[in-house]
Formats: structure tokens, sequence, C-alpha cells
């Protein structure tokens, strides 16, 4: 089994702060989620292996067996209902296809407001979905879901400017 506890959470939470900007912006927000995947396998003390960017619909591999899907949202949990609130779980870019098949076997549920993060199986994440024609929301309950961190203080990094480095990239390829 993975061992939550050997995670270095505030690194993880250091990190998806110091991208905190990239994901108010959509075109960005697919870098942002890297960077925070990225990091969460770094941190892991070697329990999970970054799968995301060779794999569809998971995003790591544990030392487990099991396939994790990661999801990261500002006030994702909610004070006066035990629902999340929504989260992307398939965007279709206008062409719903249904319900996917299952990818993963649990969701790690990102919280960066207060900076926790819950464990849903598989089976949660199907329960509560509304389907529209270009993506798939879904809603976790969190009495069923496992918090693997909480209240995470964050450790402060250096600012990085990552829109200069972006920009500058940009620059450098044309």
């Amino acid at each position: 089994m993975i061992n939550w506890k050997e995670f270095n959470w505030p690194e993880i939470f250091g990190t998806i702060y110091a991208v905190a900007p990239l994901m108010i912006q959509n075109q960005f927000r697919f870098l942002a989620a890297d960077i925070q995947e990225t990091a969460t396998a770094k941190y892991s003390n070697g329990q999970l292996k970054y799968i995301g960017n060779e794999a569809n619909g998971k995003d790591f591999i544990g030392s487990d067996g099991y396939n994790y899907e990661s999801k990261m949202k500002k006030r994702l949990i909610q004070k006066r209902t035990p629902r999340t609130e929504p989260i992307i779980l398939k965007n279709f870019r206008g062409e719903c296809l249904g319900f996917p098949e299952q990818t993963f076997d649990y969701m790690m549920a990102f919280d960066y407001t207060l900076n926790t993060v819950l464990l849903a199986p598989w089976d949660e994440c199907n329960r509560d979905y509304k389907i529209s024609d270009s993506k798939i929301d879904i809603r976790l309950d969190t009495r069923k879901c496992e918090v693997i961190a909480e209240n995470v203080i964050p450790v402060k990094k250096n600012p990085v400017d990552i829109m200069q480095k972006y920009n500058d990239f940009v620059a450098s390829c044309g």
C-alpha cells in the first residue's frame, strides 16, 4: 500500500502555489497541472511514477500497482455540504462520447485553498456526475473519501516569474 505520510506534502503544495498564477488562465491550466503532477511524483518518496505524459486517463502508477488520477481545484471542499465542487473528469472539447471507461483506480483531489488532498476510489467518481456536450463533471462525497493530507503548510519557494520563462521559451521557438 501507498504510505501517504511519506509524501512531502509541504513541497508539493509549495510547488502548487509557485505556479498558481497559471491556474487562472485556461490556456495554461494544463501546464500548471503537469508541474503539480511532476512534483507529486518527485515528492512521493518513490511511491508514484508519473505517466500522465504517456497514458490517457491516468497520471500515476503507484508502487502498489494501482493507477491514480490527479485533479486540482481552488475551493474544492465545501463547508456546508459533503459534496465537492464540480471536478472536470473528462473534457471532450465539444464532442461528448459518453461516460468514459475506467482508466484509474483512485483519484487524488487537491484543494489548494484548504491545502488538503482527498483520495476517492473509481466507484465514487462515477456516482454523481453531469454530462454536457463538452465535458463530464463529477462531485465527490467527501464522507466517502480518505483524507490523505490536510491543512498542509506549503514550503515557501523562491519566486519564479513563470510567465517570463514561458514567454522566453515561446520567443526561442521562432
